[in-house]
């Protein structure tokens, strides 16, 4: 089965590449807000059928037509690139109805996609293909992109792995969504990495407890001298900071990861 493309046929002749998948993930996110009761809870029906979440399609449609060229500088590609994620993953679990799990619907991060400038991209091309510079994604081991693969020119490298805090892949264990923009995108990345290390990063029982992320993504932290190194860089005092520093620094360990709805659907 081939992908199904989300933002088929283009809409009108589109903005600056950035400017359009800055609105895109604005408008999803702010349909999501609309659809969401005091509970945190999503009404995915009336979601579908609303006006915010048409006026969001009509942003991805709009994405369809930008060309990928105009994106030269590497912090236009980064927000680029993480605005589209974001919005294609949030836009994939109300076409495809997920109402518990993403890892329940079947190759959804495989199968969801959408056109842009001639080419398709579903959220394992975007995660892996781009944003990850064309690394092995945890399951298949593959690498997205073969070497004739046309989607190679849109690769960033070096890998930056503060990008797994700024992406959200449905699950409730995920970082916080927001909008990144090119001008703000190193502070943005700053805030959005020290936000979840604190939030997620502790001391339990004399050791240090992180999220399953680090573990299926170690090698992407060598990057910043390796898992201790970028877990000091953004830890603040407190125990589990005191505790890797010292050294006899404590083992690591890893949590589960939450896969259920990050935005859970209304019963």
């Amino acid at each position: 089965m081939g992908p199904l493309v989300l933002n088929d046929p283009p809409l009108d002749p589109a903005d600056a590449p950035g400017r359009e998948a800055e609105a895109l993930a604005a408008r999803m996110l702010g349909a999501y807000a609309a659809a969401t009761d005091a509970a945190g809870r999503v009404d995915y029906a009336g979601l579908r059928g609303s006006r915010e979440f048409a006026a969001a399609a009509d942003a991805a449609h709009r994405l369809a037509r930008v060309r990928l060229g105009a994106l030269e500088a590497r912090e236009a590609r980064l927000a680029f690139w993480i605005n589209v994620y974001n919005a294609l993953v949030l836009h994939a679990i109300v076409a495809l109805g997920v109402r518990r799990s993403v890892a329940r619907a079947w190759n959804f991060f495989g199968r969801a996609a959408y056109r842009i400038d001639g080419h398709v991209f579903a959220p394992d091309d975007v995660e892996h293909g781009v944003l990850r510079g064309n690394r092995r994604r945890v399951i298949p081991p593959l690498r997205p992109f073969g070497a004739r693969d046309p989607r190679r020119a849109f690769v960033i490298d070096p890998l930056d792995p503060r990008v797994h805090f700024a992406i959200n892949c449905g699950a409730r264990s995920c970082p916080p969504l927001g909008v990144y923009r090119a001008d703000a995108i190193d502070a943005q990345l700053e805030l959005a990495a020290r936000g979840f290390v604190n939030a997620e990063v502790g001391l339990e029982d004399g050791r240090i407890v992180c999220p399953r992320l680090f573990k299926w993504y170690r090698r992407d932290f060598d990057a910043a001298g390796g898992l201790r190194a970028f877990l000091l860089r953004y830890l603040d005092d407190g125990p589990a900071r005191h505790a890797l520093a010292s050294t006899s620094a404590p083992r690591v360990g890893f949590r589960g990861w939450d896969w259920s709805l990050h935005r859970p659907a209304v019963e």
